[in-house]
């Protein structure tokens, strides 16, 4: 009897552990369709307001049968009224919002489809499709960045073949950790903007801008005071119509879990604390952000990347942007 327990003993735990294995990083965990709305606040759900920006719905989205996760870059396309995002094992996504009266209320479809190499083959694999940031070119096209092959493809639509850019991302931002590539893409009438995650406080540029013809030009942006000191890094950028940069950052640790935060920030002016997302405020892994105008008011759309895990949530949330306002 002992040495049956003995003989089995191991395999008991190792079927315990393969189990709880699955449990976390089972990618279809949340499969189904069935949206999930979340306030603001989990603690306080008639909360509305956070920093200077009003809480105007958000959600929890499951696979949507389409395996959707890994979410990792965000645009508004004002043209067709969708969000585009894209995964981080080369994907993209359409979403198109279920609005009421201004609020994000639910998403009437989603469009996926796979991003193509130079040779037309679909990338597969982290070294070659770990796609992780998105803007749209001056012409039209869209500019997606890569990390650990480290590189910035421009695809005229998303379904089409890519082309190289010239832009090297270690040539601008110098050596680059293999997941710790170009995480931010923008663009102004004048420049292409990047971010590397690198942590902050360290000492070096997290951010550069790159103008056709000239060198790049280094600067450090800080995530919101709060967040300082706890390593965040810049995970996504977009350019409001007036040339307000928005800057959101991520933050994780396992003893405080996750924590978000937007700075804005014109070229002539100091970086201006946006918001902060902590617990109980309703927060996961932040990695994209859109801007969206419309009658004169200013959007953000934020997502979470869940890492194709059970553990965490695909967020996105509608925020409306208010700078003159009080925190």
């Amino acid at each position: 009897m002992l040495r049956r327990v003995a003989l089995w003993g191991p395999l008991l735990i190792a079927a315990i552990l393969l189990g709880v294995y699955i449990m976390v990083h089972q990618p279809f965990a949340r499969d189904g369709t069935e949206l999930l709305r979340v306030p603001l606040s989990e603690e306080d759900p008639a909360l509305s307001r956070v920093g200077k920006l009003t809480y105007r719905g958000g959600l929890d989205i499951p696979r949507m049968g389409q395996n959707i996760g890994g979410l990792s870059a965000l645009r508004w396309d004002a043209e067709s009224g969708r969000l585009l995002a894209l995964t981080d094992d080369a994907r993209w996504v359409w979403i198109t919002p279920e609005e009421e009266g201004g609020r994000l209320v639910g998403v009437k479809s989603v469009e996926v489809g796979d991003l193509f190499g130079l040779e037309g083959e679909i990338l597969s694999g982290k070294e070659r499709g770990d796609s992780e940031s998105l803007t749209r070119s001056a012409d039209g096209g869209w500019l997606v960045g890569f990390e650990r092959d480290h590189r910035i493809w421009r695809y005229p639509t998303l379904d089409a073949l890519p082309e190289p850019t010239g832009i090297n991302p270690t040539a601008i931002m110098g050596a680059l950790e293999p997941n710790g590539g170009t995480e931010t893409l923008a663009v102004d009438e004048r420049a292409l903007f990047l971010c590397a995650e690198l942590w902050e406080p360290a000492p070096e540029p997290n951010c550069f801008w790159q103008t056709e013809g000239m060198g790049p030009s280094a600067l450090r942006i800080d995530p919101p005071a709060d967040m300082r000191g706890l390593e965040a890094v810049a995970t996504d950028a977009d350019m409001a119509g007036d040339a307000t940069l928005f800057v959101l950052f991520r933050s994780y640790s396992r003893s405080r879990g996750n924590i978000g935060g937007i700075t804005a920030l014109r070229r002539d002016g100091a970086p201006q604390d946006i918001a902060t997302f902590r617990a109980p405020l309703s927060v996961d892994n932040f990695e994209g952000l859109a801007v969206r105008e419309e009658g004169g008011t200013t959007f953000l759309y934020i997502v979470s990347d869940d890492n194709f895990s059970g553990g965490q949530r695909t967020l996105l949330m509608k925020l409306e942007v208010n700078l003159e306002a009080k925190d």
